[in-house]
């Protein structure tokens, strides 16, 4: 008997061959081809310019790139990059700011890094204060931050508002006095020039702080006369009045970044204190914390000019597990305290 040759079987077989090696060779390399070579196209950033604007460039701060992404799928990202189905060619910022992309995405954390993160300066290079005596800076929030931590020492602060690095500072004696190391956060890009000539040992950046869980840009409106009232348009309408003083009619683009995404961008989710004081935009920016990823143990948040209101904000903080403790009422500040729920969290 003849032997009869189904052609139509031997190339169905042929096709699923076919198709199965392809998905073999798919599977090696997004498993075993190191993952680190996704980040490598956002390292281009002297090929491909942020923005076309002008952008300021400050140091760039040589850190551990081996930080901790919070749930990004580094696997699907090769997939669309295989099919062509994401331009993923460029890292910039209205790459960045258009897509949306997540507070966790290698292009934001590295964007962060290379483009606005200041190293702290070395230990043997003295402050340089406007005074130098050793009076607390703060209204009042160093001293009780520092007693609700046993007075700790060598702990990490954020403080996001930073003024000039010295006025109002609710940071710096925990770094002169006790060895604190931490991040300065000033969008107002006059008064960031005057924080970075302080000498800090902290990490500075002269961003804002993104009102959603991705970057963002923004118009603000520094007030020369009456820095510490500087802020994002939109909220505290009261302070865009003229005769306010401080007014500066003049509005800047800034650039926003996810408080988490410059935590990963420095490689720290654990913070002993963090000061947030952004005339108005407080609320907004703390629903943008993933706060399962983070370990903060205290905050100070003014709320003056939220216009949600106190009680507002320290419900919000109670369900994502703090307790408040006590509030600031003084002249410059009304601040609300929280410390980390240990027992019910």
């Amino acid at each position: 008997m003849k032997n009869i040759v189904v052609t139509g079987c031997q190339s169905r077989s042929k096709i699923q061959f076919g198709v199965f090696f392809i998905a073999l060779l798919l599977t090696v390399l997004l498993f075993v081809y190191p993952r680190t070579e996704i980040y490598n196209y956002y390292q281009q950033s002297q090929k491909n310019p942020l923005s076309s604007n002008a952008l300021m460039k400050f140091g760039v701060a040589g850190v551990n790139r081996n930080y901790n992404l919070m749930e990004e799928v580094i696997r699907l990202g090769k997939l669309n990059q295989f099919f062509g189905s994401q331009d993923n060619s460029e890292c910039t910022l209205d790459y960045m700011n258009s897509k949306k992309l997540q507070q966790d995405h290698p292009c934001v954390i590295e964007t962060i890094r290379q483009h606005y993160l200041n190293k702290p300066s070395p230990p043997n290079i003295p402050l340089k204060l406007d005074s130098d005596d050793y009076k607390d800076r703060s209204p009042g929030q160093t001293g009780v931050i520092f007693r609700l931590l046993k007075n700790k020492t060598n702990g990490f602060f954020v403080e996001c508002g930073a003024l000039n690095g010295e006025y109002m500072s609710n940071s710096l004696d925990l770094e002169r006095k006790y060895n604190w190391g931490g991040i300065l956060i000033e969008a107002n890009p006059i008064t960031f020039q005057k924080l970075l000539s302080r000498n800090r040992k902290a990490w500075t950046l002269p961003i804002c702080l993104s009102l959603e869980t991705y970057p963002t840009q923004v118009t603000f409106q520094p007030k020369t006369g009456d820095p510490g009232h500087s802020h994002i348009e939109g909220e505290a309408e009261t302070l865009q009045n003229p005769g306010i003083p401080g007014f500066d009619p003049d509005l800047v683009k800034v650039q926003c970044f996810p408080f988490y995404s410059v935590l990963l961008a420095v490689g720290r989710t654990d913070v002993d204190f963090f000061s947030l004081d952004v005339e108005g935009h407080e609320l907004k920016i703390l629903k943008t914390i993933p706060w399962h990823k983070i370990n903060i143990k205290t905050l100070t948040v003014e709320w003056d000019n939220m216009p949600e209101g106190q009680e507002a904000l320290s419900r919000f903080m109670e369900d994502s597990g703090f307790m408040r403790i006590g509030e600031f009422d003084f002249q410059f500040t009304r601040d609300v305290i929280f410390v980390k729920d240990l027992i019910n969290t």
